[in-house]
């Protein structure tokens, strides 16, 4: 029989209990706290309901969204991320002409920004153009130690309105990306109220104008509200709330096009989402020669050509892209939450981490 040592209960309790906080706490620290699948139905039912005529930059549906998602932000107490005059907004607005019709098209048009103060001039004919306002919604957190720093977590609110007694419900499209940046935004005020405040500042924007061509981004980095050498990254989200063909047996994972520009931040992303959430992160279209096009076809796209890192994450193509079956009911909910998740996790990452 072997000999068994008999060890004192008290030295037992010091060397061992120590290491079992160890553990507990290592657990407790790797615990991924999902995203409120409730916060984002609501607000995808919200901006792809009917009522909201398909959000159509320049239209009712779309200044009706704005002023919804301006509210959702007011409620969290988010700061205003736009300068007017002497006080402060949660909108910016804008002007811009149309000149070349490009029905649902996201390729940008020839067109030219205006405003009473500033003007963003881009070659183009004015022959039959025609102006639309537009407007981006935009709130922002104060950091700590690196407040001058910035994270942007983006996404456009518009879609494409309606076409005779058929609206573009747009409930992917992008709904669910907007969807997922308020809830984003609410879970920064979340651990902001737990006393956790992040070392980087976080802006939320919202643009409008996507669909006829990235004007509200376009406009945005002509006329932004804080440096743009001052982001650390962009990461955008469009369309976020579906599966398409290729992933129906494997549903857990999302698109990532950053056009291989910026692999640190990749990195990043990527640790995160092995650490946290388990996504399969699919590179398939990453690349700026795809013939999709998909690295030029979202709003990040006007960040990366002024040089600032970005992340975009998408779900891909399903059949109801850009039809009026793009409804609520079809957003596979659970997927959009892990996803959501996902970017939570990569943002607070971004915004604590000590350097790059």
């Amino acid at each position: 029989m072997k000999k068994i040592k008999i060890i004192s209960t008290s030295f037992l309790f010091v060397c061992v209990l120590p290491l079992f906080s160890q553990l507990l706490y290592g657990q407790d620290s790797l615990k991924t706290e999902m995203l409120n699948i409730e916060t984002l139905k609501r607000h995808v039912y919200s901006l792809a309901a009917d009522s909201m005529m398909g959000r159509k930059t320049g239209q009712f549906g779309q200044r009706k969204a704005a002023i919804y998602c301006k509210s959702e932000m007011e409620k969290l107490g988010l700061l205003p991320l736009f300068s007017i005059d002497s006080g402060a907004s949660f909108v910016q607005h804008y002007t811009f002409d149309f000149v070349t019709p490009l029905g649902f098209m996201k390729f940008p048009p020839k067109l030219r920004f205006m405003n009473d103060i500033k003007r963003a001039t881009l070659n183009y004919s004015e022959s039959n153009s025609t102006s639309i306002k537009g407007q981006n919604i935009g709130s922002w957190i104060a950091g700590n130690d690196k407040k001058e720093e910035f994270v942007v977590v983006s996404a456009h609110y518009d879609h494409l309105g309606r076409n005779g007694r058929s609206t573009f419900h747009g409930a992917d499209d992008n709904a669910s990306g907007t969807a997922t940046v308020l809830a984003v935004a609410e879970k920064f005020r979340s651990k902001i109220n737990q006393g956790l405040k992040p070392r980087r500042s976080i802006i939320f924007v919202l643009f409008s104008g996507e669909e006829d061509g990235l004007l509200g981004s376009k406009y945005y980095v002509s006329f932004p509200p804080f440096p743009l050498e001052q982001i650390i990254c962009d990461i955008n989200v469009d369309m976020v709330g579906r599966v398409d063909r290729e992933h129906r047996k494997k549903r857990d994972y999302v698109y990532l096009i950053d056009g291989f520009d910026f692999p640190e931040i990749r990195k990043i992303l990527e640790e995160v989402n092995e650490a946290k959430v388990g996504l399969k992160i699919d590179q398939t279209y990453n690349s700026k020669d795809d013939p999709n096009q998909y690295y030029y076809r979202s709003d990040h796209y006007n960040f990366a050509r002024k040089g600032v890192p970005v992340l975009f994450l998408m779900d891909g193509e399903h059949p109801d892209y850009h039809q009026p079956s793009d409804t609520a009911d079809k957003i596979e909910y659970d997927i959009l939450q892990k996803r959501a998740t996902l970017i939570f996790e990569t943002a607070w990452e971004l915004a604590n981490r000590d350097k790059f």
